[in-house]
């Protein structure tokens, strides 16, 4: 692929995928049509898993929003068909339940001069309330959030309610729609954005972190509890499971590498006692679970070719 010289002020499709979060969904709106860039630089593609809520009608009061229907399950799915609908040179993700910062996009965009190698950028994801987590259970990862400091810098990874890639990208990587797969809502299970990130690295491309593109995330109070939390960490380690034997192709090899991490993992709760050091050691025993049983075969079946 060759990259496209990203201009300073370039045409931006922002991607917002929704179901059922017409309150969340329309402070993301007023915050994306409130940020400092010109109107007719950008367009803004809902892609709705078939809301009853009157998410529709909502958007209806923004202008520039192209409103489709996806009637497939899933982020993955969601997040590929509003790339596949873009028409700008750089697509933007923004989750629904977040409120983007006045000059978010300016601050991703600014990501791309790095280097023509670089074609992700991606920013921190901060709680909007920070007062409603109790810090016991301040866990980055389950609770949506994602902060990897204060400089700018290359990375293997960023998140998707706060990123933006070039659309050539899509031209050769997508999401894996076997991974991220939701039922009206809820999650089952996750990694489609590890997943995609990944890709692209091994692909010889870069991704960048900027903190100066920032996002702030609604706080779900349903994901404010031990269940929720030992949940997601179990749901990571069917994904982890996956993606070493999608690089490895080999159960004895996946075992060896999970069996490290859970030694790693224990050492690390033991030392540190922190719930976050406990998320990882769960995480950690359902890659090595999946692994040894071949249980990742049936929560996550491979895709038929």
């Amino acid at each position: 692929m060759k990259p496209v010289e990203i201009g300073e002020l370039p045409f931006v499709s922002i991607v917002v995928c929704t179901y059922n979060r017409k309150k969340l969904l329309k402070d993301c709106l007023n915050s994306i049509f409130s940020a400092d860039y010109p109107s007719s630089l950008y367009e803004v593609i809902i892609v709705d898993g078939g809301s009853t809520d009157g998410t529709k009608e909502l958007c209806k009061a923004f202008p520039k929003i192209r409103f489709i229907i996806e009637s497939k399950f899933g982020l993955a799915h969601a997040r590929n068909k509003g790339a596949s609908l873009a028409r700008g040179s750089v697509v933007a993700y923004v989750d629904d339940d977040c409120v983007v910062d006045k000059f978010w996009l300016k601050n991703l965009l600014k990501g791309f001069q790095y280097s023509k190698s670089v074609v992700g950028v991606g920013g921190p994801v901060f709680p909007l309330h920070p007062e409603l987590i109790p810090p016991k259970i301040f866990v980055l990862a389950p609770l949506g959030f994602y902060d990897e400091g204060r400089a700018i810098k290359l990375v293997s990874g960023i998140v998707m309610p706060n990123s933006a890639f070039r659309r050539q990208i899509f031209e050769t990587i997508q999401f894996d729609e076997t991974l991220g797969v939701t039922k009206r809502g809820k999650l089952i299970l996750l990694g489609e954005d590890t997943e995609f990130c990944r890709n692209i690295i091994n692909s010889g491309y870069q991704l960048l972190y900027t903190p100066y593109a920032k996002v702030y995330h609604q706080m779900i109070m349903e994901r404010l509890t031990v269940r929720y939390i030992i949940e997601h960490s179990f749901g990571n380690g069917i994904v982890t499971a996956k993606s070493i034997l999608k690089q490895k192709n080999s159960r004895i090899w996946a075992v060896r590498i999970a069996s490290g991490g859970v030694a790693q993992a224990f050492f690390a709760s033991f030392s540190r006692r922190s719930f976050t050091s406990c998320y990882m050691l769960v995480a950690a025993v359902s890659t090595l679970l999946m692994s040894i049983t071949s249980l990742d075969e049936v929560l996550v079946p491979s895709p038929k070719h």
